[in-house]
């Protein structure tokens, strides 16, 4: 199962990876790769949605910024 670590790292890379592949497939007008690095934005997006949450209390983090030392909510520790 991901934890919120593994998830962090995911959506980073996924939102990476689909936007080059985005831009330079658009440039190169090969429209349907550009389509998969879409996809592959939107389904790091909805993982970090669902796995990207604090393992104490399960309350998501806000995917924007960077990951927390603390939980937001229940103040627990992560990283340790």
């Amino acid at each position: 199962m991901l934890n919120y670590n593994k998830s962090y790292l995911i959506m980073n890379v996924g939102l990476g990876v689909g936007i080059v592949i985005s831009i330079i497939f658009l440039l190169m007008e090969v429209k349907w790769i550009a389509y998969v690095g879409i996809i592959l934005i939107l389904g790091s997006l909805i993982q970090a949605f669902i796995f990207y949450k604090c393992p104490n209390c399960n309350k998501p983090f806000n995917i924007r910024g960077k990951k927390p030392k603390y939980c937001p909510e229940c103040g627990f520790t992560l990283d340790k």
